[in-house]
């Protein structure tokens, strides 16, 4: 699969936990990125701007970016700037796109992409979540190493890989793509337990199969598939199919289950007790 070429604007730049990812991103050879140097001063001037960067370090992270992604910088000429229709403090990083060829800009401030006037040059903008499930579907196993390191290399302090997708849930705004690494390390061990649960407390379903409706959650399975349904707004949140699990799992969805596993236990060792009150 041919790996996409990518701008990075700056406002994904300046939020370092998800500036990390999308960088070991790129080391680990799953897409291709750009920027320029105006890009480059935009992330760094928020950063110096919201006391996260003094200047000399700020210049240093250009630095470092330039040297460990030497193919990445672009020279934007002033002449296609100018001749660009989108938010005028944004039309350096449409040509900058242009510049480097690219087909995906990677950007927060969608508003500031409208679709006409990306069409003309084959680029579209994606939200960084958008952007992460992506490579995340595309690359399953890659991206979830790329979290593990991630998670691995913050030492000071310490922080697990529960933490860090908590992080880039609530801090920098891709809960999809959290929700996505959360089912691929957990969604075997839920799987397991909803099994366990509609096994000991499943009834027959309306729609046939088996089925177990706690207050927050429905599990629902036939021979074929088995689903869990948030009741929540946010609907089917795993789905085990022809071997295959996929879902959006929330970290309190992981802490309820694991939560709920144990009163199975407890309903294993004392039949009869009614367990669905903590689901």
């Amino acid at each position: 699969m041919k790996s996409l070429s990518v701008v990075l604007d700056s406002c994904v730049i300046y939020p370092m936990p998800l500036c990390d990812t999308l960088l070991r991103a790129v080391e680990a050879e799953i897409y291709q990125i750009y920027f320029s140097q105006e890009i480059l001063e935009g992330a760094t001037r928020n950063l110096v701007k919201n006391g996260r960067m003094t200047d000399v370090k700020a210049v240093r992270f250009q630095e470092e970016l330039k040297k460990n992604f030497p193919e990445a910088m672009v020279e934007v000429p002033p002449h296609l700037v100018a001749a660009m229709t989108n938010d005028p403090g944004d039309r350096h990083v449409v040509a900058a796109a242009i510049v480097a060829n690219a087909e995906v800009i990677v950007t927060s401030n969608l508003k500031d992409f409208p679709v006409e006037a990306l069409a003309p040059w084959g680029i579209e903008a994606w939200h960084p979540d958008d952007f992460l499930v992506y490579l995340d579907e595309n690359f399953p196993e890659k991206m979830f190493q790329v979290i593990q390191q991630q998670s691995e290399d913050l030492e000071n302090p310490p922080v697990s890989v529960a933490q860090l997708l908590n992080k880039l849930e609530k801090n920098n705004r891709v809960p999809n793509f959290a929700r996505t690494i959360r089912c691929y390390e957990y969604g075997n061990s839920i799987l397991q337990i909803a099994k366990k649960a509609l096994d000991l407390l499943g009834k027959p379903a309306k729609e046939g199969g088996s089925c177990f409706d706690g207050k927050r959650y429905r599990l629902w399975c036939n021979q074929k598939s088995l689903t869990i349904t948030s009741k929540d707004s946010r609907g089917e949140i795993l789905r085990f199919e022809n071997g295959g699990i996929g879902g959006k799992l929330s970290s309190e969805d992981i802490e309820t289950f694991q939560i709920f596993a144990k009163s199975l236990e407890q309903e294993i060792s004392q039949p009869g007790m009614q367990k669905s009150e903590s689901l």
